[in-house]
């Protein structure tokens, strides 16, 4: 009896690690370039939403205003921005 409970919770605590290490993944999605500043880059998602991201975030160096970019979701902000 206690056996198999042992492994309905080893098989449920398996599934909990992939599900979370799957969401922590970020979801994929792309952008344009709306603004360039010295410390802020703006990006117009292809969702509609406008985000402010620092430049030390954005992977790719050279971004440009209506430079086209995609990147992860993570927690609500785009992070590993690079040029498409």
């Amino acid at each position: 009896m206690f056996v198999r409970i042992g492994s309905i919770c080893a098989a449920v605590l398996a599934g909990l690690l992939l599900a979370s290490t799957v969401s922590l993944a970020g979801e994929k999605a792309g952008g344009t370039v709306v603004a360039v500043a010295e410390d802020v880059v703006r990006i117009k998602g292809d969702d509609g939403k406008e985000y402010e991201i620092a430049v030390a975030d954005v992977v790719a160096e050279d971004l440009k205003t209506g430079d086209m970019v995609e990147y992860e979701i993570a927690e609500g902000a785009p992070v590993n921005v690079k040029k498409k």
